[in-house]
């Protein structure tokens, strides 16, 4: 039987962005937002205000439920046609009232703060609410550590033209450069494909020449955006009594400093294992040493391509051989048309899972290509699918986990059909390519996302003293690189704190060090598994089930029986991941 390469929208509302059924929806939402909002949060916590506390609580998260329904519908509509007006209207409406809940959940956060103690525990352990007591306790933990609650609005209402808005600067002005390269204009995300995955190493070393000459005539404007972002982040922390930069990250990814020390101190360990393999792809590519544009050069060569059907069958076929409930899944999710996969002109790029938390359903966004890569997004996406599917019966608040976590299902997913590929092919060249790409990852998140994070860290030190000329910037992030890659490249790339847009994504601080632990961790979960075959099952789903209620450190004591604080786990995982290194070695010393 054939299969549909576009999702279903129309069962979750139909008409899509003239349906009657969302816009009924969405009014009704409103209509409910506004009327919340004019109640106001109940008295102080009582015996006898009790109840009106628990139906508060539960009507803000089912609020937030319907708002991530129709954000989700939305979302997708905008995806699926760049040009459809209306879904563009559509996005800004549910905006709104995502920042109009917000500002409702800011007023109950700093009221959560200011109960007795006694009774916020007797509230959070002995009615309803008892489910997500988790994620109440932690949002009452972070809004003690905050300001007065007067003085916390002010600092939102000021970042919203200031903190946030060196952001969108950026975002502009990145935006809208762009250059002539082979006799066409292009963007800067372009050109920065051209440099990462051209085959041809004069192209690539053009390209990279080029964009670095383009940002360095951004970088006065990048170093002022970043510069005045940290700025307002530091005058912020000192408000609130934070002695750490770190300490918002850390709250954000549910686990402690002693972890994400014990995790950076065996990647330091450990990564120079893959010079071994920069040795190797450098012999390959006829030159003594890499540079940063040939990191991530694709080696050997991947000519078969796949059907959609053969892609999805393939997918769950390797992954049934592990475990048949995830396959299940996955069948499941392209037999239902849970997965938009046409190539086609007017989709936005990229690839993501979305969850639909009323329906209790998925939906995946992709464009598939028919190449090696484009089955490996649909594993990914897939796991992040299934980490959803197992906690749909979870009430709303304990399904909300953190970044650190988040990549666990889908680099799971992604790991198995990796090996299934590479177990599946007799030909060198693709053997070599599968090698290279998963070499490529490990490359990227123990070494470019280290140096992200060194550099981070070391700017913070220095903005508290003084502003930062580019200059300065550039001297930080070559050093930052050098470390991280353990000087296994001929050339840098100074001008990374501009072009990298992760350093000015202010909703998130320090967005890089949870994609390592991500990466390990995901890892380590696979170590186990692939010791302990199909019986590892009932672990693994009761470890993602518990993501949304467990720190980080708990959640991998309970499920996994190891510490998190100390070098054992994150040195299992690193070994697996270096693994590939002296096979990829022999492999190209055969082809070469």
């Amino acid at each position: 039987m054939s299969i549909n390469v576009n999702w279903d929208l129309d069962s979750i509302f139909a008409g899509g962005s003239q349906s009657k059924a969302l816009a009924d929806f969405l009014s009704q939402l409103t209509a409910d937002l506004d009327s919340f909002e004019a109640t106001g949060a109940p008295a102080s916590l009582t015996d006898e205000t009790q109840s009106a506390w628990v139906d508060a609580i539960q009507t803000l998260f089912d609020l937030g439920a319907r708002l991530h329904q129709a954000s989700a519908f939305v979302g997708c509509l905008a995806s699926q046609n760049v040009k459809d007006e209306r879904a563009l209207q559509l996005m800004g409406q549910t905006e709104q009232l995502s920042a109009q809940l917000g500002a409702l959940w800011t007023r109950y956060q700093a009221a959560f703060a200011e109960q007795d103690d006694a009774a916020w525990t007797n509230l959070v352990t002995n009615t309803d609410l008892n489910s997500v007591a988790f994620s109440l306790n932690k949002t009452r933990e972070l809004a003690r550590q905050k300001m007065a609650p007067e003085l916390e609005t002010l600092a939102n209402d000021l970042a919203t033209d200031g903190y946030h808005a060196w952001g969108r600067l950026y975002d502009i002005v990145s935006g809208d450069k762009e250059v002539e390269f082979e006799g066409k204009p292009i963007s800067l995300g372009q050109l920065q494909s051209k440099f990462y995955d051209d085959p041809d190493r004069s192209v690539r070393q053009a390209a990279f020449e080029l964009f670095e000459q383009s940002w360095a005539e951004l970088a006065k404007t990048c170093a002022l955006a970043l510069n005045f972002q940290a700025g307002f982040r530091l005058a912020l922390y000192k408000h609130r009594s934070w002695q750490s930069v770190l300490h918002e990250p850390l709250l954000n990814n549910r686990f402690s400093a002693a972890t994400l020390e014990a995790m950076w101190d065996v990647v330091d360990a450990k990564s120079a294992k893959l010079l071994d393999y920069f040795d190797a792809k450098a012999k390959l590519f006829g030159i003594d040493k890499l540079t940063w544009f040939d990191v991530d050069a694709p080696v050997g060569q991947v000519t078969k391509t796949f059907t959609y059907q053969e892609a999805s069958d393939f997918v769950v076929d390797s992954i049934n051989t592990f475990d048949s409930a995830i396959a299940d899944y996955c069948r499941m999710a392209v037999d239902q048309r849970w997965i938009e996969a046409e190539d086609r002109p007017g989709k936005r790029a990229g690839a993501y899972c979305t969850s639909l938390p009323l329906s209790r359903e998925a939906r995946i966004f992709m464009t598939y290509n028919g190449s090696y890569n484009g089955m490996l997004t649909l594993a990914h996406e897939l796991g992040h699918g299934f980490h959803g599917w197992v906690m749909r019966d979870l009430p709303y608040g304990a399904r909300r986990y953190t970044m650190s976590v988040a990549e666990t299902a889908s680099t799971f997913n992604e790991m198995v059909v990796r090996n299934a590929s590479f177990e599946a092919s007799r030909d060198d060249q693709e053997r070599l390519s599968i090698l290279g790409t998963k070499l490529n990852d490990a490359a990227a998140f123990l070494m470019n996302i280290r140096a992200r994070f060194l550099f981070e860290q070391a700017f913070f030190d220095e903005r508290a003293k003084k502003q930062l000329s580019v200059d300065d910037l550039n001297e930080l992030m070559l050093s930052a690189q050098k470390t991280a890659f353990k000087d296994g490249l001929a050339v840098y790339h100074p001008l990374f704190w501009a072009s990298k847009l992760h350093f000015y994504i202010t909703h998130a601080p320090f967005y890089n060090f949870p994609y390592t632990f991500g990466f390990l961790f995901s890892n380590g979960v696979y170590a186990q598994a692939m010791a302990e075959g199909p019986a590892f099952h009932n672990r693994y789903v009761a470890l993602l089930r518990d993501t949304g209620s467990m720190d980080t450190e708990d959640l991998a004591q309970k499920h996994l029986g190891v510490d998190l604080t100390q070098p054992e786990f994150w040195e299992t995982a690193a070994d697996r991941v270096l693994a590939d290194v002296d096979e990829f070695v022999a492999l190209a010393e055969k082809v070469s």
